[in-house]
C-alpha cells in the first residue's frame, strides 16, 4: 500500500543528535524532513510551517514542553506532534497528553519503535509508547476508585475481551489476527465494537478500560 508523502521538520536541542536524527528521518520513505531547529520558540518563525504535517519533538522538560505545544496546537491546529522525552510521570504525562500531540515515546525507546510510531502519526492515527500508556492508567485511578469498575459479562463477548487484552499488549492488527486467527478485516471490526462499547476514541482508551477490568 503506497503512503503519501508526511512533511516533517525536527526539534532537537543538541545539534549532533540532531542530525543523526535528522538522517534516520531522510531514510524514511514516507518522510520528506523539510527542516529542523532547536527549540520550540524557533519553530512558530519558521516560514514553512503551515506545509508542515509532523513536528518530531525531542524534549527533556516535558511540563513545559506541554504548554509550548497547546500554544502551538492552536495557532496551527492541523500540525500533529510526535514527541520523544524522557520516562515520564504521572503529573508530565497528563499534561502533555492535555496538549494534544499525536505520539508520545520515551527517549530509550527501541528504533522499531520510533518506527511505529512517526509511521501512525503520520497516518494521522495515536501512538503512545507502553510506558506512557501505563502511566496514563495511573492517572485515572483515582477518579475510577469510586466507579464502578465494568465487568466482562456486562456487556462484552468473550472474543471481545480478548481483542481488547491483545491491544492493550500493544499487538498490532495483523498479530492479533494471526493470534486468533481471524481475519484483519475482523479485528477491525472487533476494535470498532470496543470503541463504541466502551465510550473511547484509541488505543489508549481500550487500554485504561482494560486496566480497570483487570484484562491486562
Amino acid at each position: 500500500m503506497e503512503h503519501s508523502t508526511t512533511h516533517a521538520c525536527l526539534v532537537h536541542p543538541h545539534p549532533l543528535e540532531c542530525e543523526a536524527v535528522a538522517e534516520w528521518l531522510r531514510r524514511r520513505s514516507y518522510i520528506e524532513l523539510v527542516g529542523k531547529c532547536n527549540n520550540l520558540d524557533q519553530i512558530t518563525q519558521l516560514p514553512y510551517l503551515k506545509e508542515v504535517d509532523i513536528a518530531v519533538v525531542f524534549a527533556h522538560h516535558t511540563e513545559k514542553t506541554a504548554d509550548q505545544i497547546l500554544k502551538i496546537r492552536k495557532l496551527y491546529p492541523r500540525l500533529k506532534f510526535l514527541l520523544l522525552a524522557p520516562s515520564p510521570s504521572v503529573e508530565s504525562v497528563r499534561e502533555v497528553v492535555r496538549s494534544g500531540v499525536s505520539g508520545y515515546i520515551v527517549f530509550e525507546s527501541e528504533l522499531d519503535e520510533w518506527e511505529r510510531a512517526i509511521r501512525a502519526v503520520s497516518e494521522g492515527k495515536v501512538y503512545y509508547g507502553q510506558e506512557v500508556m501505563m502511566k496514563l492508567a495511573e492517572t485515572s485511578v483515582d477518579t475510577f476508585i469510586s466507579e464502578r469498575a465494568p465487568t466482562t459479562r456486562d456487556f462484552l463477548s468473550k472474543r471481545e475481551v480478548e481483542i481488547l487484552r491483545l491491544v492493550a499488549s500493544e499487538y498490532s492488527t495483523n498479530r492479533i489476527a494471526n493470534e486468533l486467527c481471524i481475519s484483519d478485516k475482523t479485528v477491525e471490526t472487533h476494535r470498532r465494537n470496543l470503541f463504541q462499547k466502551l465510550g473511547v476514541k484509541n488505543s489508549v482508551g481500550l487500554t485504561k478500560i482494560a486496566v480497570r477490568m483487570g484484562v491486562v
